[in-house]
Formats: C-alpha cells, structure tokens, sequence
C-alpha cells in the first residue's frame, strides 16, 4: 500500500513538473521585430486568438496568462505593429515540432 501511495504521488508530482516549467522558464531579451501575425484558433471547442510576433532571431506568441496576470495581449501587439527593437519579457519553451513558442508578457519600444 505505501509503495502504490509512493508511486501516485511520484506521477502527480512529475505531471505537476511538466504542466508548470514553463513558467519557470522566464526571461527578458532585447529583438528586433520585423513583422506580426494574428491567428484565430480552436482550442478544445473554444476560439482563441493568437498573436504571433517575428524577430530576427525567433518567433514569439502573444496570448492572455492567467498565471502571469496578463489580459492584455491585444495591446501588446498594437504596440508590436510597429516593428523596431523592443526589450521583451518572455517565458516557456520555443520547440518547433510541437508549434510551442515563448510567450510574451511585456514589451517596450526601445529604438
């Protein structure tokens, strides 16, 4: 019984690990932004609107977090449209196989 209970704890706590570290993963760098891109998307039978944002060196999303706070995406990309450098605030993982980009949470134009 306490090696079942071990084991369960172990796989809730590794899913807990996967689900949250990309929210460990934050970081802030300054790019050159040469275009922008907005996508709606089906997402478990909801629409969700997705901003792409495109450097010289990647590519970003845009999108509202809950747990970062941040519900206003679509100002972000208003600022965004500008193009330009800018200093971003990010974090999440940019794996191209699987269409996962890091996610913007402040951008200010700096240039």
């Amino acid at each position: 019984m306490k090696k079942l209970l071990a084991a369960v704890i172990v796989v809730v706590l590794v899913f807990l690990a996967i689900w949250t570290v990309p929210y460990w993963t934050h970081g802030s760098k300054d790019v050159v932004v040469t275009g922008v891109d907005h996508k709606v998307m089906k997402d478990h039978g909801q629409v969700k609107d997705v901003y792409l944002v495109f450097t010289t060196d990647e590519t970003y999303k845009n999108v509202d977090s809950p747990a970062y706070l941040k519900f206003n995406s679509s100002d972000i990309q208003g600022k965004l449209i500008q193009t330009g450098r800018f200093r971003i605030s990010y974090y999440g993982f940019r794996i191209p196989m699987f269409s996962m980009y890091k996610n913007i949470t402040k951008a200010e134009k700096i240039s």
